[in-house]
């Protein structure tokens, strides 16, 4: 018995393009075809990352989900949330940045983002 694995928007997937490509990204929309839109993070044809692509759910496969562990992984997501101008997710990160537990060095100050969102944010994130 097979079991199936419900994607939704949001949810990181592997998986090949109508094209092809072998890709990793995440799920932009869904139709009731079996269709997906994917933003594409990484991708063995190189010229589409950072792009989105069209895939069918029959040749994807969801990623496990996971949580940053280091203060560097969870800072590539916030690049990620402002290379895609999400806004509610960059504050989710941002907020996340900043708690103690992130802090993993003893005796070293935190570097980390500046909380307070300044206008070149502020305006990359409504581009």
């Amino acid at each position: 018995m097979e079991v199936t694995t419900l994607i939704r928007v949001g949810d990181w997937v592997s998986g090949t393009s109508s094209l092809d490509e072998k890709f990793i990204g995440f799920v932009e929309s869904t139709n009731n075809g079996g269709g997906l839109k994917v933003w594409v993070t990484q991708c063995d044809l190189e010229s589409t990352v950072g792009t989105s692509i069209d895939a069918v759910l029959a040749k994807v496969k969801k990623l496990p989900d996971s949580s940053p562990e280091t203060p560097d992984e969870l800072r590539d997501l916030i690049e990620l949330a402002l290379m895609t101008h999400d806004q509610e997710w960059f504050q989710e990160l941002s907020a996340k940045l900043s708690k103690p537990a992130f802090n993993t060095t003893p005796g070293k100050p935190f570097v980390g983002y500046n909380h307070t969102v300044t206008n070149p944010i502020t305006n990359r994130l409504k581009n």
